[in-house]
């Protein structure tokens, strides 16, 4: 049992000899089939203000056939105290609901499971707790992800499910504290926002002041809520029309509730307009609140906060002159599935992103690739005695080499500094918030003085890591300061005992007087991250 009282449940994979089963599962059920070994499935778990959702799948095609999924009503968003931090009954629930996900993933390889968070997670404060908890009942760290990221990977799952590549669309995702809007063709996203306002935070800040759906619900109220939406989205206007569309689709629980709601009614088919919005709301008004309307298509938990997402749903309807939308069965959490497959075959995001800033910002690629190329050397030599990982360890490394004269393109006076600016406060798009954040800091202290405070709100594990892959890099960085191309085959290097030892002959420090100053100077510095470093001329 752990600190809060939950059973650790995931400590190993269960191993599946037999292919040949019987199983049920949520809405699915397999009948002595054949069926791929368990290994080739993926599980994407999404921490939204108002649910947690969970889904297992497995690649089908081009497409992905889901095996497995589970929704809890955690609802985040309104789980915050005036300080922006988690109540504790919220953080018990949240953390019971993981538990429960962590049993259904049992037999998936931690490698093709993403955890992520979005609106709550990225404004809660003093949530370390929360997130090691859900580490050690998941196996797997929760990665929050920013809006633009958010929206990228919602309109990837719409974009592979509606196959149609000559049709521009308008995909909007309304989220319990945050909507993303994207416009794209294909599977190319053109334009991403995303905007703070959702179902949770509407339905809590105008419609019923705590959330629970207590109070009677009036026209003036949802007025309100839909005047503030509009004021949100009207930055957006010109660009959006101007980009244009074909088709609105819409995706997750507030749009799938209005089209369920309105076919109930018999208001529509499902098909979601902006008159028949205002027909289901001022039914809902006349009786007082939605739950109060019986309706049976949607749940008691979802009745608790529609009303916020159907204002704010009408606001951007009524702002962009959207007539009809179709509603989406696939949202974020099938997103990262598809993304974790195109990673699986070599569609990497990531490097994309890199490309766009190597490009934009016009970085010296010899020398990002000289740096890039001595920094996966060290990496070589040091990764086994300071328990580095090989994989993400060593990607993490090399972003940053490529990306360290990044704040070059703003001016060479300071420039760590404008590179780490420029990665803390972009959209990274493939990149998590955590992962721009230490990228941001080994781009910053790649050269000159460390600040170790810089440093200090990390956990312990993740502080060390970080400074060991700083110390290869300002290494790197340092041995090619002469941007020559000469190779470096005449250094060598003894790790013992925490400490790099660069041993070059007499010759080479004689005609490289410059380098060997900055080494006998970065001994000193690289003391205040815990690292020693020698230079010693070799025999």
């Amino acid at each position: 049992m752990g600190r809060s009282g939950h059973k650790v449940i995931r400590s190993d994979f269960v191993s599946r000899a037999d292919k040949a089963y019987t199983r049920r599962r949520t809405g699915v059920e397999i009948v002595s089939i054949e069926v791929p070994e368990f290994n080739e499935a993926y599980a994407a778990i999404d921490l939204g203000s108002n649910s947690f959702h969970m889904i297992v799948a497995e690649a089908e095609g081009n497409s992905i056939r889901k095996i497995d999924s589970l929704r809890m009503p955690v609802r985040l968003g309104a789980g915050l105290d005036k300080d922006i931090r988690l109540i504790p009954e919220t953080e018990a629930a949240a953390l019971d609901a993981l538990a429960k996900f962590a049993e259904r993933l049992r037999e998936v390889p931690l490698k093709h499971i993403r955890i992520v968070g979005t609106n709550t997670l990225r404004r809660a404060r003093c949530k370390d707790n929360f997130m090691r908890e859900a580490r050690r009942l998941l196996g797997k760290p929760i990665e929050i992800i920013a809006g633009r990221e958010e929206a990228r990977l919602i309109y990837s799952a719409v974009a592979h499910t509606f196959a149609d590549n000559n049709r521009r669309r308008l995909v909007i995702d309304i989220g319990g504290g945050s909507t993303e809007l994207i416009i794209g063709q294909g599977l190319n996203p053109d334009l991403m926002e995303s905007i703070n306002i959702g179902c949770v935070s509407y339905s809590t800040r105008f419609l019923n002041g705590n959330g629970s759906g207590s109070a009677k619900l009036s026209n003036s109220s949802l007025k309100r809520a839909m005047v503030e939406a509009e004021l949100e989205l009207q930055p957006l206007i010109v660009a959006y029309r101007d980009c244009g569309w074909d088709e609105v689709i819409g995706c997750s629980g507030t749009i799938k509730a209005a089209s369920r709601m309105l076919a109930e009614l018999g208001i529509s088919d499902g098909t979601i307009t902006l008159d028949g919005l205002r027909k289901l709301m001022r039914l809902a008004v006349k009786a007082g609140s939605v739950e109060a309307m019986n309706l049976k298509s949607i749940s008691q938990s979802r009745m608790q906060v529609v009303a916020g997402g159907l204002a704010v749903l009408c606001a951007i309807m009524r702002t962009l002159d959207i007539d009809s939308m179709r509603s989406s069965q696939v949202a974020l959490r099938e997103g990262l599935i598809f993304d974790m497959l195109g990673r699986a075959e070599h569609v990497d995001i990531q490097s994309q992103t890199l490309a766009n800033l190597t490009s934009r910002y016009s970085i010296d690629i010899r020398q990002a690739t000289r740096v890039e190329t001595t920094a996966t050397m060290l990496f070589g030599h040091v990764a086994e005695p300071w328990q580095l990982d090989p994989e993400t360890d060593l990607e993490l490394l090399v972003w940053a080499a490529r990306l360290h004269e990044l704040g070059m393109g703003v001016a060479h006076t300071q420039y760590h500094k404008h590179g780490a600016y420029i990665l803390e406060n972009s959209d990274l798009l493939g990149f998590t918030l955590a992962e721009q954040k230490a990228l941001a800091l080994l781009v910053r202290y790649h050269r000159r003085k460390i600040e170790n405070e810089a440093f200090d709100s990390l956990p312990e594990e993740e502080r060390q890591r970080l400074r060991r892959l700083l110390g290869i890099l300002r290494l790197a960085a340092l041995l090619h300061r002469g941007r020559h191309d000469e190779p470096l085959d005449d250094i060598n290097l003894r790790i013992k005992n925490g400490q790099i030892t660069v041993i070059a002959p007499q010759a080479w420090l004689d005609e490289h007087p410059l380098t060997s100053a900055e080494l006998a100077t970065e001994a000193e510095r690289l003391t205040h991250v815990s690292i020693k470093l020698k230079a010693e001329k070799s025999a």
